[in-house]
């Protein structure tokens, strides 16, 4: 077993004991969720850093694991005042999606990236209404004065949790970027413990050595970042992308549980 597969294996054990479904037993319906990655280009190179953020070893989903920045899908991303914040490329097929990354960025980390900066304090003050539930997206971004029409982002990918997990989600991966002289740290929430500024290539490293462990898709998306290390021309070649949503499968056997995708030898026979 190579070192990625073993450490794959086991994260994925953790989360399966936290919660799963009998052999047989009806999947839950996924939630449909948003999550986007922030990347941070570092000035005069072609080099660029992500942002993951540490979920605290008690959260029912992810536990302990690094993630992106993401959450749920709301009624309220996808009213027509939220979605004319957008710039037109982002605005189908997945604008709600596109709208509840950019609110989870700002809730979990308080970065806005608007086309314009505006005013700290006011964000701060606004952030707070928005995380209490006294704000929508649209209603936030009106108070600040804030659009997102030319943003540089792009739709990277959509994946499924495996039907044996007791909670599951239809996450819509984005990607965005932050023009920032050096990477800021975030404001993080209390649903977070930490954060790291890393490029892909070096997460991917860091994940088969067993120090930043992650869920299949954050894996799988760093893999693909650093294997793209042209974010300019990735952003290009993903612009007015409908990706084909990616579920993996689970092979299921004592203690093992490992994720297989579509293609793989085991994937018609896996769980």
């Amino acid at each position: 077993m190579s070192d990625l597969r073993h450490v794959t294996e086991r994260i994925e054990r953790a989360e399966f004991a936290r919660g799963h479904i009998a052999p047989g037993e009806t999947p839950a319906v996924p939630r449909p969720a948003a999550t986007i990655v922030l990347a941070w280009p570092e000035p005069g190179t072609t080099t660029y850093r992500v942002l993951l953020l540490k979920r605290p070893d008690t959260a029912r989903f992810a536990a302990g694991a690094y993630v992106f920045a993401g959450g749920v899908i709301d009624e309220a991303a996808g009213t027509p005042e939220a979605l004319c914040l957008l710039p037109p490329d982002l605005r189908q097929p997945e604008g709600p999606a596109a709208v509840a990354a950019l609110r989870e960025l700002f809730e979990e980390t308080g970065f806005l990236i608007a086309d314009r900066p505006v005013n700290a304090e006011r964000a701060t003050r606004v952030r707070g209404s928005l995380l209490r539930g006294e704000l929508g997206f649209a209603e936030a971004a009106e108070e600040l004065g804030a659009t997102f029409r030319d943003v540089r982002a792009a739709y990277l990918s959509r994946w499924v949790t495996p039907a044996r997990f007791a909670r599951r989600y239809d996450t819509r991966f984005f990607i965005t970027i932050l023009d920032a002289e050096t990477p800021p740290d975030p404001e993080l929430t209390q649903e977070l413990v930490g954060h790291v500024w890393i490029t892909p290539a070096e997460a991917v490293r860091a994940f088969a050595a067993a120090e930043l462990p992650m869920l299949f898709p954050t894996q799988s998306t760093l893999q693909q970042l650093a294997d793209e290390t042209d974010i300019g021309a990735l952003l290009t070649s993903c612009h007015g992308s409908e990706p084909e949503p990616v579920e993996p499968r689970l092979v299921v056997r004592g203690d093992s549980v490992r994720p297989v995708l579509p293609g793989d030898p085991e994937y018609d026979e896996a769980e």
